[in-house]
């Protein structure tokens, strides 16, 4: 029987479908599953690592979708937050006005210091602002909405070393598509953050294999979300 179930496994693997081994009743009851499993992981390391610090890259307003503002509230985290929409970065200010320990950046991080265009909608800032014109078009933002901005680029090397950062413990990324081009520009020879989050639901199937695969190389494991992968360092 055992055999069976083996060779089941191994064939639905080879078609890229896998068998869930969780009891009915959790399908047929979605609100009894936990699933904070960032919580979990950043609890875990703030036992050996109290002055924990990360590293936010794409934070839209704080509140959307935002899995950092609750780590913050409840741990005190110390960090940096990235965002390139003036708007939404006013607002991030506001939202964290009685954390002093974190630092906002506005600016977009990238592969290489400088300025890109940057796309947005004519109404406000958006969650699908991006680099690239065709994600906006993808999420139905009319042609005739979108605006093209001239935002700040920065590495992460370089935003460490402008605020005198020396360590990562976690590195969150949402970049709307460019979440895998980011995390290569980590230097790991530099930091080595034991959490890194970024979003798979926007990369091709390509760009997230080579991107879970080099990171796989540096040692992390990890746990797949909905829209997100969590990459834990195992040593």
């Amino acid at each position: 029987m055992i055999n069976k179930r083996i060779a089941r496994d191994v064939f639905l693997r080879s078609l890229k479908l896998e068998r869930s081994y969780r009891p009915a009743t959790l399908f047929r009851n979605p609100g009894w599953n936990f699933e904070d499993y960032l919580t979990l992981a950043v609890s875990h390391h703030l036992r050996t690592r109290p002055d924990f610090a990360f590293l936010q890259v794409g934070a839209f307003d704080g509140m959307s979708n935002d899995p950092i503002h609750p780590l913050v509230q409840a741990f005190g985290l110390r960090g940096i937050i990235v965002e390139p929409q003036v708007p939404a970065f006013e607002a991030l200010q506001k939202r964290y006005a009685d954390h002093p320990q974190v630092i906002f950046v506005n600016a977009a991080v990238a592969d290489a210091n400088g300025s890109r265009d940057f796309y947005t909608a004519d109404s406000g800032p958006i969650q699908q602002a991006s680099f690239d014109r065709a994600h906006l078009l993808k999420h139905r933002i009319p042609a005739e909405r979108i605006v093209c901005q001239h935002v700040r680029c920065v590495t992460i090397t370089s935003l460490l070393e402008e605020h005198g950062i020396d360590r990562l413990d976690m590195v969150q990324v949402d970049a709307e598509g460019y979440d895998a081009e980011i995390v290569r520009t980590i230097d790991f020879e530099r930091v080595t953050p034991r959490i890194i989050l970024f979003e798979h639901a926007h990369l091709t199937n390509g760009d997230c294999d080579a991107c879970v695969g080099m990171l796989a190389s540096h040692g992390y494991r990890f746990m797949t979300e909905r829209r997100d992968i969590i990459e834990i360092l195992e040593n």
